[in-house]
């Protein structure tokens, strides 16, 4: 069989017959451009001319380099450019007869392949529609021609912060580092809004984490408003400046249904006064009125609920013993034996002051209860026991009340050591080396019910304290229920799922506790919906109208989500998943009915504005996620999204700013931010940040000396007592400074309690670190997909970031100067991340004046 090669004749002749046959069919039947083939040809020539010449060029130079070292470069050079011709003229006429085809093909396909046949559209999943804010390019000089006219200089807007400004985009994501000016960036956007593109504050939403937040806000609306002659105050600012939870009330208070609602987390101590919002939703203490609806509903489950029953009653017994027995031969517990005789000497006098403690508040001794010391051996140490209940065959041994100021101290040989601590040091002694039964009591008002609980003398529900895995110390069991589910449904999870979604090991204490939980809590939601006037928790309300709630959403009139038109949203960062998925349904729901506003200068359709800093994501331990902010164009698909980093910082020296950031900057978060200092009074000022000892006389000697100087002042610590005992130091200057009028110039607060606030001096108190690890929070992250790269314990890891960027938003408080005042790690185990890790001493931007 002769092959293709030897069918094909080289001179092109069959070639020519194929494309004569084809040109005869194709103008026989009538459906050929005669034009194509025509074009085929020209542009056959023109390539093949073109290309015979290049290629003739250069096959010529090159074959006649080789041959003339073999026959002379003249030969080569002739014989180089006959076959160069001969080439170029074939790939020529090759190149025309390929494009005269394909161009015949375009017109008729001379034999039909196989059809697609999927060739349906794509789904759009786009929370917004394609649109720009309708800013031309006169308006826009318009606006910054009035704001260069109306501002002073120091408030001109920087390049990144006019891109915020005139964002045209359906979505924008802005990255505000700290000290940035993004609140009066926010404001002017709003300007453009209000002003320039006359959308109506009924159509515009401002979304605030804090109620203080949202009124600093509005003031700062009121007062640039007004240099445009706008009318605004603020109860029309409190109208459109928002925080999630005053907003999602709206979305009730409409409904028939749903008349009076109440937000359990607002409800007041006092039911005749007027409910009103706490200072931050995210750190909510329970007041004695929503106790009592949590105390109700508990005892109907107790008393009609055989399940419930049996599982409160094994917690209790569980919440007032010592606690589960530790392994001595853990490497954390093998190192604290090393402590065991010191602490067996101190026994004595730790045992008689909290004794004290228990005897001045009424409270001991208790009913039937030996009140002598009894000495016991624990791993060949002696300990002792406050008392011992025969009927009980238990020993009773006392702790610290919750109510008691964590300022009290013992000796400790020649030292002085926290009571708190010793008795911390007292009960893990006891869980690793005795194993007879004990009642622990850590309340005053709970142990005389818990005794004649035991003893079969109540007949109401037990009253005890529970230490959920994970955190610090115990919590009154109602108020860990409401910690617990508070945290799963921020997550964006169902507090039964995900209770019967989590394992632990078999006959664990946790296990039971979650399954109580999991029968209370939806029995709890049951009791507040039932109540004369209607009351929901405000994850409640968020999961009735998130993104998976299409049936709640269809009887939501327009007005209702007309406001949510032109949304910004400040403190993205500290959004949970509940929030997001509520955002979501919101703007989901407004594209799905076409909703927009008609805008003198164009079509305004609705949009998201983010304003977040991951780097200050701080409220993890409540169920917050930076993820949403650092992935925000996977949660809120949009045709086009703009991305901003304000990266100047008007607050700090720069040394400061360095400082803060080689702390956070080893934790994942958004790529390629540095904070610049930008103010004109302290960019070019350069004081590192100070590192000292715990040093009460230096602290006290350094805030004197700045407050001398007219400074404000800012002292921070992570603990509330230790915040209790500097108080105590600087309450003289504290009195001088009310007296000279300058009280607000000296404030003390937690770490937490500091975000979005600023002083000339700060001085911290003590590490940031990661106290504990808890395995149900773990469990619970994997639940809600909130792992970052699949790491196993995912909850455990964002904490151990989350307490490097409490370390960041602490230094960046500062204006000028600020001192960090270190001690050793009290309760954290060494493994656990500490923000003091990552100090290098070798920056300039640190001082250390450590021993």
């Amino acid at each position: 069989m002769p092959s293709n090669q030897q069918l094909t004749p080289k001179d092109g002749t069959w070639q020519k017959k194929v494309h004569t046959f084809a040109r005869w069919l194709l103008e026989k039947i009538k459906a050929h451009d005669s034009n194509s083939w025509t074009a085929g040809k020209a542009s056959g020539y023109e390539v093949g001319h073109e290309e015979g010449k290049k290629l003739g060029r250069k096959e010529g130079r090159d074959e006649g380099h080789q041959v003339g070292r073999e026959l002379g470069y003249g030969q080569g050079l002739i014989k180089g450019r006959e076959d160069g011709f001969a080439d170029g003229h074939e790939a020529g006429k090759q190149k025309g007869y390929e494009n005269g085809y394909k161009a015949g093909q375009l017109v008729l396909d001379l034999k039909p392949g196989v059809r697609p046949t999927d060739v349906a559209p794509g789904v759009d999943t786009n929370l917004f529609e394609h649109f720009d804010f309708p800013i031309s390019e006169e308006l826009e000089q318009r606006i910054r021609a009035d704001i260069k006219e109306k501002l002073p200089a120091h408030q001109q807007p920087t390049d990144p912060q006019w891109e915020m400004i005139l964002s045209k985009t359906p979505s924008t994501c802005v990255v505000a580092g700290a000290g940035s000016g993004k609140s009066t960036t926010m404001v002017l956007r709003l300007l453009v809004l209000k002003h320039y593109l006359k959308v109506p504050e009924s159509k515009i939403t401002v979304v605030t984490f804090t109620r203080d937040s949202r009124f600093d806000f509005i003031s700062k609306v009121v007062k640039v408003f007004a240099k445009w002659d706008i009318p605004m105050d603020e109860e029309k600012g409190k109208s459109f400046v928002r925080t999630f939870h005053s907003r999602i009330l709206d979305f009730f208070r409409w409904s028939p249904q749903l008349q009076g609602a109440k937000a359990f987390e607002f409800l007041s101590e006092d039911a005749t006064d007027k409910d009103e919002e706490p200072e931050n939703v995210l750190d909510i203490r329970l007041n004695v009125r929503q106790l009592d609806l949590m105390d109700r509903c508990y005892q109907n489950l107790f008393e009609t609920d055989t399940r419930f029953r049996e599982l409160i009653l094994a917690l209790f017994e569980h919440g007032i013993g010592i606690g589960d027995p530790l392994n001595p031969e853990d490497p954390e517990n093998a190192k604290r034996i090393f402590a065991i005789k010191a602490c067996s000497d101190r026994d004595v006098e730790a045992c008689e002051a909290v004794e004290a403690l228990w005897r001045k508040a009424g409270h001991w001794p208790l009913p039937e209860i030996t009140e002598k010391l009894h000495p016991l051996t624990l791993c060949g140490k002696t300990f002792h026991a406050h008392g011992y209940a025969k009927d009980l065959n238990a020993y009773v041994v006392l702790g610290l009340d919750a109510n008691e100021p964590d300022t009290i101290k013992i000796k400790d040989g020649k030292k002085q050591v926290k009571l708190s601590q010793a008795l911390h040091m007292r009960r893990i002694f006891f869980q690793l080396f005795f194993s007879k039964r004990v009642l622990y009591f850590t309340s005053y008002a709970d142990a005389l019910h818990s005794l004649e609980t035991l003893r079969g003398k109540v007949s109401g529900v037990p009253k005890f304290s529970y230490q959920v895995g994970g955190d610090i110390k115990p919590a009154p069991i109602m108020a860990a229920f409401h910690s617990c589910a508070s945290f799963l449904e921020n997550l964006g999870l169902d507090v039964p799922a995900a209770t019967k979604g989590m394992n632990f090991k078999e006959g664990a204490i946790e296990a039971k506790f979650f399954e109580a939980l999991g029968i209370f809590w939806p029995a709890f939601e049951e009791f507040l919906s039932k109540q004369s006037a209607p009351i929901f928790t405000f994850n409640k309300m968020f999961a009735m109208f998130s993104e998976h709630a299409e049936e709640n959403f269809k009887n939501i009139p327009s007005n209702i989500l007309d406001a949510q038109m032109v949304t910004l949203v400040d403190e993205f960062q500290d959004c949970g998943a509940n929030t997001i998925s509520w955002l979501r349904g919101v703007l989901g729901e407004l594209r799905h009915r076409g909703l927009k506003f008609h805008s003198p200068e164009g079509l305004v359709f609705p949009s998201l504005m983010a304003v977040g800093d991951d780097w200050q994501s701080i409220y993890g331990w409540r169920g917050s996620s930076p993820k949403f902010f650092q992935h925000f164009k996977q949660y809120f698909p949009s045709p086009r999204t703009l991305d901003i980093k304000l990266q100047q910082n008007f607050r700090s020296q720069q040394m400061v700013i360095d400082a803060a950031e080689s702390i956070v900057t080893h934790t994942r978060g958004i790529p390629g931010k540095h904070g610049e200092a930008a103010h004109p009074d302290v960019k070019d000022l350069h004081y590192p940040v100070q590192l000292w000892d715990k040093d009460d006389e230096q602290l006290v000697n350094l805030v004197e000396q700045h407050y001398e100087q007219g400074h404000e002042i800012m002292v921070l610590s992570r603990s509330r007592s230790t915040l209790k005992e500097a108080d105590e130091l600087v309450r003289d200057l504290k009195y001088r400074a009310r007296m000279e009028e300058r009280a607000d110039d000296i404030r003390l607060m937690t770490y937490h309690g500091s975000k979005g606030l600023e002083a000339d001096a700060v001085f911290m108190l003590g590490d940031c670190e990661q106290l504990t690890s808890s395995d149900w929070r773990n469990q619970a992250y994997a639940l809600a997909k909130l792992e970052m790269n699949g790491e196993a314990r995912a909850y455990d890891y964002a904490q151990g970031e989350e307490v490097m960027r409490l370390a960041y938003v602490a230094i960046t408080r500062a204006k000028l100067h600020c001192y960090w005042f270190l001690d050793e790690s009290k309760g954290g185990v060494k493994s656990f991340p500490k923000a003091s890790e990552k100090i290098d001493n070798g920056q300039a931007y640190f001082s250390d004046f450590r021993k």
